[in-house]
């Protein structure tokens, strides 16, 4: 009974063995590769997401504020529409000049770079004395460096940084143009 019993789990055993052992022999040639990101794409995709926080953005509905009256105040038939300094929403030539940056703009966030380049660089011979000039130039010097054109980049970038000592992006250009050097 005891050599049955003996018998029986060797029978068991062996192939248990067998197959940690070819488990054993697959596992050796398993290569484990490592997804490893770019520290430059990253930054990219940094900054362009700052920029696009630094820039005004088209508005696709009119958004209207309306004071309800306070008992005892005097009403009015007509709607009042607050004035506000400096607002353009309504001025036909920076709704262009807008809708042209945020083109420019998402032809670069689509992956088109050299369309992105050629729009950028039409918007500011276009609009030599607009607030977005800097952001467009600084966007340009970006889109040189993801399509891998790093003295374009770099020079685009030291003339954004020689224009604009004061803007937000100077230290982040500073990087990038560390990064493409």
């Amino acid at each position: 009974m005891k050599k049955m019993i003996t018998v029986l789990l060797l029978a068991l055993c062996v192939p248990a063995v067998s197959v940690a052992a070819e488990q054993a022999k697959n596992e050796s040639n398993i290569v484990v590769q490592k997804e490893q990101r770019s520290a430059f794409k990253g930054l990219l995709y940094s900054v362009w997401g700052k920029l696009r926080a630094l820039s005004p953005q088209q508005s696709r509905k009119t958004q209207r504020t309306v004071t309800a009256g306070v008992r005892g105040a005097e009403t009015t038939d007509s709607l009042i529409d607050p004035y506000w300094k400096g607002d353009k929403t309504d001025d036909p030539d920076y709704i262009k000049e807008l809708s042209e940056f945020n083109s420019a703009y998402e032809m670069a966030e689509n992956g088109d770079l050299q369309g992105a380049v050629k729009a950028f660089s039409a918007f500011i011979s276009d609009h030599a004395d607009s607030d977005l000039r800097a952001n467009a130039q600084f966007a340009m010097g970006i889109s040189y460096g993801g399509m891998g054109q790093a003295q374009a980049s770099v020079n685009t970038l030291s003339a954004f940084i020689k224009e604009n000592p004061n803007h937000p992006m100077v230290a982040d250009a500073r990087q990038v143009m560390a990064e493409m050097k």
